[in-house]
């Protein structure tokens, strides 16, 4: 689910149970249909998006949650930090910030991605875990 820093409301939520299961070491890609993915990459479409899928302020954040508990299971609070996000389900506001805030941003000019660099890597501290890439690899590992 996709938070707006600016006012900490959830804007956006896509179900990951139709993709199935990611194996070991897999990747699953939530795009908006405009992106070129290898053969057999799992991967889940957006529903129609207005204006934008996934918004680029600052700060914004995103996070994976399990609705079960509900829980948070991972997170990634970038171009500044969100703290107090108000997420469905859950009985207080949740914070997005692991650690210390990534330096990372991302830009409307450069193409480029937040990545975790070493990939797959997570430390629970968003200042060493997160990177820009100036080339993004959708259904494949990161790199710098």
């Amino acid at each position: 689910m996709f938070v707006n820093g600016n006012d900490n409301v959830e804007y956006r939520r896509v179900d990951l149970g139709p993709a199935g299961t990611l194996g070991p070491g897999g990747y699953l890609v939530v795009h908006d249909g405009a992106v070129s993915l290898p053969v057999g990459t799992l991967a889940l479409t957006f529903a129609p998006c207005i204006d934008t899928c996934i918004q680029n302020g600052a700060p914004d954040g995103i996070a994976l949650i399990d609705t079960n508990g509900p829980a948070l299971i991972d997170a990634l609070s970038y171009e500044g930090s969100v703290t107090a996000a108000n997420i469905l389900g859950f009985p207080a506001p949740v914070n997005l910030l692991e650690g210390t805030p990534t330096g990372a941003t991302d830009s409307n000019t450069v193409n480029g991605s937040l990545v975790r660099l070493p990939n797959g890597t997570d430390t629970d501290n968003a200042g060493t875990d997160w990177a820009f890439a100036p080339t993004p690899t959708p259904g494949a590992a990161n790199t710098p």
